[in-house]
């Protein structure tokens, strides 16, 4: 029988915790990387298609030729819009149907230029969306960037140079970590931020982009599951593959309440101060259907239907360790609502705090939400 069906039973079954035991509380009902399902999945033709568009290059360069077998989809203008963006910016968005206000915020800072949606499956589903419905930009042009190849190609690298706003779509975060990190993506997303670009992603796109994050090299993990040995063969933790100031020492993790992830989220925090990464962290988790627009200054407002949860850590966690539950006293909680603020990377908020910990495989409050 699968993790997930035996989480699903658990949760149907109300298992509870009142003490330490072998039984342990139901984590999430999903797997982490899975898609959204929102106006940005879906398939169809874009102008553009899948034909040997070429990049531009500098005045007067020959155009650069895009890799054999490099899918990309593009509507609107070809041609660089050769703007400056009004960023930096950043979208953290946890899934479900996208929101729209997070993307009708970035239109002001785009200024009228160039996006580039990155992903490794699917199609062009963002770009009539985000071309068409929420408009105000030059071009959209998807790129499924499927291998380290495509990844550190002259291609990907230029269109990514001259792009005012970089969008990372749902999928598998394991594969965004394994083609994407160490290459020329990583490199530009980096750059992108610091010339003033926004960059955004949703579900998986928005689980890699903290200074910490869960990868799900050995697919998803349940809460139950973290909170009971927080070095479980599926809590795969990667540090080091994107660097924004903003989100510095900040770990994100999506469709959070609706998969019952504070207990995870709890693990992702404890894991760097344990693995001696750093000596603080705060975790972020969204909803479905809600979205957190940090602004240059990283003051980060929640818009959508659900909530934002920051977990503060206020030190090391009393037991890290492979194979036993994790205890964990000092943590604070924040929830966040539509028009709510919050500060990055610190993670203060004029919103009280509550306080959570993670004892014998379970948070404390048990249903924190």
């Amino acid at each position: 029988m699968s993790r997930k069906i035996l989480a699903q039973l658990a949760v149907a079954a109300g298992v509870a915790l009142g003490s330490c035991s072998d039984e342990g509380e139901a984590g999430g009902t999903g797997a982490g990387a899975g898609g959204p399902t929102t106006p940005g999945t879906g398939g169809g033709a874009a102008a553009g298609g899948m034909g040997g568009i070429a990049a531009g290059g500098s005045a007067g360069a020959p155009p650069i030729e895009k890799p054999e077998g490099l899918e990309s989809f593009l509507s609107g203008e070809e041609a660089d819009a050769e703007v400056t963006p009004l960023g930096p910016a950043w979208i953290l968005m946890g899934g479900g149907t996208d929101v729209d206000e997070a993307f009708e915020r970035w239109v002001p800072l785009v200024a009228g230029g160039d996006v580039v949606v990155l992903r490794t499956s699917g199609a062009d589903g963002y770009n009539d969306y985000l071309y068409t419905d929420i408009g105000g930009v030059d071009s959209v042009e998807t790129l499924l960037v499927t291998t380290r190849s495509f990844a550190d190609s002259d291609y990907v690298a230029d269109r990514l140079s001259r792009a005012e706003a970089i969008f990372l779509a749902g999928g598998d975060q394991a594969t965004y970590v394994t083609s994407w990190k160490g290459t020329r993506v990583e490199l530009e997303l980096e750059a992108a931020a610091a010339r003033g670009a926004v960059i955004g992603g949703t579900s998986a796109g928005c689980a890699v982009l903290g200074d910490y994050s869960f990868s799900a090299l050995n697919d998803s993990v349940y809460s139950d599951e973290a909170l009971a040995d927080p070095y479980n063969r599926f809590m795969t933790m990667e540090q080091e593959f994107l660097d924004f100031s903003r989100l510095a020492g900040v770990i994100t993790d999506t469709h959070f309440a609706e998969r019952d992830r504070m207990g995870r989220l709890v693990a992702f925090v404890a894991r760097p101060i344990a693995d001696g990464w750093a000596t603080s962290a705060v975790g972020v988790g969204v909803d479905e259907d809600t979205a957190l627009f940090v602004d240059a200054a990283g003051e980060g407002t929640v818009l959508g239907s659900g909530a934002v949860y920051v977990v503060r850590s206020n030190g090391a966690p009393a037991l890290c360790t492979a194979g036993e539950p994790l205890e964990y006293d000092a943590l604070e909680l924040v929830e966040l609502r539509a028009g709510d603020v919050v500060l990055l990377p610190a993670g203060t908020s004029d919103v009280p705090a509550t306080p959570l910990s993670a004892s014998c495989g379970a948070t404390i409050p048990a249903s924190p939400y």
